[in-house]
């Protein structure tokens, strides 16, 4: 969890910091921009030597340091070996070690899984450098003592780092304050430490995820997940993305992509990788910039989305119930068949890429995360149960007959037994709840005939003992047992 805002102005109170030594002799400043500045090379030359510890397999298949040379240095080695450092916060100093080592192990763990499942296998972490990645620094919180945050009015607050100036250099003065004041909309809560973007100007306070305050409901719902709706419930509603946000940023995207590739073509290149191998020009490194920040945008909207949904539906549910998806499989790609002539045969590979740009834009697997997690901090006041999605779109929810005719297109759903129409992905919802319900009682193996009239009424559950009594819809028929 984490809590952004935006950075107005950086002022440094105090003595001057010591910057380091330039044409031979010491440098001070009070300029924010130049302080913010060396904050965010220090912090980015202490991760660049930890990570030259770090080694990688060459093509001989030994190991070898990933930039040729080791610098292994302390806290403290690093401040006398590079004098520009001994200033700069031990909280800071500190944060880019401990970052560099969870980002390398998550991503050897991540490259692992990958290779378990025949997954295409991501690069290796690399050197954190200034042209590519934004200027940046963390600050541990530490209890107190240091990146202390403090509320100046209803909206804006001031978060304070401080430090001190090393023996020998301190003509400019012992103790100096960085002051950073943002503009806040809401209280800022407990935090372990700062992030602070100085190319975007804002700054994030990395909160530990608290529980949500809910209160027993006595409903179970069943979630079906897709790509044209997000999100559909066994109560009958469709939850979906902002759409047209997201279409208006994607078309604002395709239009800056053709300006750069006009501009790849004026120059006289017939390939983008050509020109980009010569160097490209400022007006499309321009636009580049511009497309990142667009796609930030559109992840942000999602994420966004996907928080308030999930948060929606724990307050409102006791047990929720979705498919146990397997995405990255959803999501590979057909392998080329060959057609004994030296060519492939077609097998939609087109339409499966177009299909998956679809789902990975819905984010499927990210509301399932969100609910996992936010579940996980209420200690057995919530429950989200996983069941097997085999043929959840071609069950009717009604009789139970399963025929993959029954699913006559991507939203319209007609059994071919009884006759009972109704929208595809609302009707996978319902048969994900029985499985559900079938799950809790213990029937995981029981087939599923009761039909299902009155699928928005909640389902009542003991948490003291688990009974299944069958409960008559109004016309006679059976309805979702009652718990």
């Amino acid at each position: 969890m984490s809590q952004k805002v935006c950075v107005e102005r950086v002022k440094v109170k105090g003595g001057k910091p010591y910057l380091g030594d330039r044409d031979g002799g010491p440098v001070y400043s009070d300029d924010p921009g130049m302080v913010m500045e060396w904050l965010c090379d220090a912090w980015r030359c202490r991760f660049n030597q930890c990570r030259s510890k770090r080694r990688k397999y060459d093509a001989e298949h030994e190991l070898v340091p990933i930039g040729g040379h080791v610098t292994d240095l302390t806290c403290s080695q690093a401040r006398q070996a590079c004098p520009w450092l001994g200033a700069v916060p031990t909280l800071i100093l500190e944060s880019a070690q401990r970052i560099e080592t969870v980002e390398w192990y998550a991503n050897a763990k991540r490259r692992k899984t990958q290779r378990k499942q025949h997954q295409r296998i991501g690069r290796m972490p690399r050197f954190r450098s200034r042209k590519r990645g934004p200027l940046s620094f963390v600050c541990w919180y530490d209890g107190g003592r240091n990146a202390c945050y403090r509320q100046v009015n209803r909206s804006h607050g001031i978060v304070a780092i401080t430090g001190q100036n090393p023996v020998g250099r301190r003509t400019g003065g012992v103790r100096w304050r960085v002051e950073i004041h943002v503009r806040v909309s809401q209280s800022i809560r407990p935090y372990t430490s700062i992030i602070v973007n100085w190319s975007e100007r804002t700054l994030v306070f990395s909160n530990p995820p608290r529980p949500l305050d809910v209160a027993d409901t006595h409903r179970i719902i069943g979630i079906d997940r897709g790509a044209v709706h997000q999100a559909a419930t066994s109560g009958g509603g469709l939850l979906d993305l902002p759409k047209a946000k997201l279409m208006k940023i994607d078309r604002e995207i395709k239009r800056r992509q053709r300006a750069q590739t006009r501009k790849a073509k004026t120059a006289g290149y017939g390939n983008m990788r050509d020109y980009l191998k010569a160097g490209a020009s400022k007006r499309y490194r321009r636009e580049q910039t511009r497309i990142r920040l667009l796609y930030r945008r559109a992840h942000n909207i999602t994420a966004d989305w996907m928080q308030k949904t999930s948060t929606r539906l724990i307050m409102e549910n006791d047990v929720i119930v979705v498919e146990d998806l397997n995405l990255a499989g959803m999501t590979r790609a057909p392998k080329p068949k060959s057609d004994g002539h030296g060519g492939y045969r077609p097998n939609g590979r087109a339409a499966k890429r177009g299909l998956n740009r679809v789902m990975r834009r819905s984010c499927l697997g990210l509301l399932e995360t969100c609910l996992d997690y936010k579940i996980g901090l209420l200690d057995g006041r919530r429950m989200l149960i996983r069941v097997n999605p085999a043929y959840t779109s071609r069950t009717c929810a009604v009789c139970g007959y399963c025929d993959e005719e029954n699913r006559e297109s991507q939203a319209v759903f007609r059994c071919k037994h009884c006759g009972h129409t109704a929208n595809a992905d609302l009707n996978a919802a319902v048969n994900i709840l029985i499985r559900g319900v079938h799950r809790l009682s213990g029937m995981d193996d029981a087939r599923q005939t009761s039909s299902v009239q009155d699928v928005g009424s909640p389902l009542w559950m003991s948490r003291a003992t688990l009974v299944c009594e069958p409960r008559l819809a109004p016309d006679g028929l059976g309805g979702i047992p009652r718990l």
